[in-house]
């Protein structure tokens, strides 16, 4: 308990003894500002993408599974078509007889 207090006292005054000066407090303000407008666009970008990503993947199977989304548009239908074709054809084969 202690050094958590030593500690947090030599951080109060190195902080003291840094923005004490002028051109760091200016330094600190700008960096703090430029900081916060990368933030933001980072945050807008991920909003963003969000919107993109929603207005895609609802639209086909009513999902918001992306994955999904993009193995049924690379080709997962082949398997469906075989399959039925193969359903289809056994019909076919026992209405014969």
């Amino acid at each position: 308990m202690g050094m958590k207090r030593y500690a947090l006292l030599g951080l109060g005054a190195a902080g003291y003894a840094y923005f004490k000066n002028k051109t760091n407090r200016d330094k600190a303000t700008v960096a703090f500002n430029d900081t916060k407008v990368k933030i933001n666009q980072l945050i807008d970008q991920a909003k963003q993408s969000m919107n993109d990503n929603e207005g895609q993947a609802p639209k086909a199977t009513g999902s918001y599974d992306l994955e999904d989304e993009k193995m049924m548009e690379e080709g997962a239908q082949t398997s469906v078509h075989y399959f039925n074709e193969n359903q289809e054809e056994s019909k076919k084969q026992t209405n014969q007889f």
